[in-house]
């Protein structure tokens, strides 16, 4: 059965979802990757509820983990995010104790980031998790097609990043 067909409970009624016919859609990349993504991402959200992180604090945790003492102008570069976005991010994980943000010794404007002793046993922890869930994807996937695929994503976000 289609997955668009399945009945959805709505309150007390049950409805049915009509087959919704796709078009050119499932055909185009872009919208094949999207797919992936949501699926990937929902994935992920359900397996680090728990621990109380988001796909992108798992992702700065990282980041930070990989780069004491990053400025936050640096970090919002890597992520394209604007200044008051990525302040915003930045300021709950400093008040759940698990980065520290302090003033750069030689420019007083930027701030640096360092991943605290708590963050680095969250960021262990949602770690562990992200990568079961590589495990589960590479099981999908034949041989060498992992490396393949990797490539051409970033050949993909190469070409159309500008």
């Amino acid at each position: 059965m289609d997955r668009f067909a399945k009945s959805k409970r709505r309150g007390k009624y049950a409805r049915k979802v009509q087959p919704i016919t796709f078009g050119p859609l499932p055909g185009y990349l872009g919208y094949q990757i999207r797919q992936a993504q949501v699926a990937v991402f929902r994935d992920l959200v359900a397996s680090i509820t728990d621990l109380e992180v988001t796909p992108g604090e798992y992702s700065l945790l990282t980041l930070l983990d990989e780069n004491p003492g990053i400025s936050q102008i640096d970090l919002g570069a890597v992520y394209g995010l604007d200044k008051s976005t990525l302040s915003l991010a930045v300021a709950r994980l400093v008040r759940r104790g698990l980065v520290r943000r302090t003033r750069d010794r030689d420019d007083k404007r930027y701030y640096a980031l360092w991943l605290l002793p708590l963050g680095r046993s969250l960021l262990r922890r949602a770690r562990a998790r992200v990568e079961e869930q590589e495990r589960a994807m590479d099981a999908v996937l034949r041989r060498g097609e992992r490396r393949h695929l990797l490539d051409m994503l970033r050949r993909i976000s190469r070409a159309l990043d500008r």
